[in-house]
């Protein structure tokens, strides 16, 4: 079986007190992580922080730059983050509205990421919903390939090897989603994560393609993420505010685990 993830994006949130509850409130509520890979990602701020006070807690990166040092201020190098955190956010449709990053940064921040043997979540989506017909359910692949969405997935991994490409994990994030309270259905973030995994078959090849972690994101809550879990396809979720509420982002964690462990002992049976 493929990982299942499930990564809290805080955003631009919390103070160093709200930051030390959160994680521990979540790791002391929560048993399944043997099943399910919990990553926190805080404000860089609290980085270390949360490390030396929960030592087994995984940490990953909202954002860096893609140089290692120099005259680059506010930026955040990979550098700086070996021994603290193993994950790094690359390509969040925020950073690339509100801060312009395009294709050919991202690209580069991703293989910054993976030169520094830190692990990249890629996120791509798309500004307006798809539009899946009867006739594009037929070739949702070349619908997908075309669109701004699957654009985006080859200009970001441009360049990659096959070695660089098992490293990552990819997180499908509608635009008209995050934020917005209507998240994706399960069917419709299915039908697209299935057309991305065929074009990461095109990319790479069959055996990255059917280890990859490929996560949905957009309005995650405690409500709309049994129809996520219930997809084989879709291997976690990012979860953006419902990840600053210890209890709600405790439910996602469990509705995963008890999923994997369904679909687990299915195909033992």
């Amino acid at each position: 079986m493929r990982e299942t993830i499930v990564a809290g994006n805080w955003k631009m949130n919390t103070t160093i007190a709200d930051a030390m509850a959160i994680v521990g409130g979540v790791l002391r509520r929560n048993d399944e992580f043997g099943r399910v890979k919990v990553i926190f990602l805080p404000p860089s701020i609290w980085l270390v922080p949360i490390k030396e006070r929960y030592r087994s807690a995984t940490l990953g990166a909202q954002n860096i730059y893609s140089h290692l040092r120099g005259p680059y201020t506010g930026e955040l190098s990979v550098e700086m983050l070996h021994a603290i955190a193993k994950y790094v956010l690359v390509g969040h449709s925020e950073r690339r509205t509100v801060f312009g990053e395009d294709h050919a940064l991202i690209n580069a921040k991703l293989k910054t990421v993976l030169q520094a043997n830190l692990r990249p979540i890629l996120a791509v989506g798309e500004e307006a919903k798809l539009n899946i017909g009867k006739k594009e359910k037929r070739d949702i692949l070349a619908l997908v390939k075309k669109s701004e969405l699957g654009r985006s997935l080859v200009s970001a991994t441009r360049g990659l090897s096959h070695s660089q490409w098992s490293k990552m994990v990819l997180a499908y994030e509608p635009v008209w989603a995050i934020g917005s309270g209507q998240a994706a259905s399960g069917n419709y973030a299915n039908s697209i994560i299935g057309a991305l995994r065929a074009m990461v078959v095109q990319l790479a090849n069959d055996k990255v393609a059917t280890n990859i972690p490929i996560l949905y994101g957009g309005s995650v809550s405690r409500y709309t993420a049994p129809d996520f879990a219930q997809f084989e396809n879709i291997d976690g979720v990012l979860v953006g505010n419902a990840s600053l509420r210890v209890a709600e982002f405790s439910n996602i964690i469990e509705t995963f685990a008890l999923a994997r462990a369904r679909r687990k002992n299915e195909n033992s049976a």
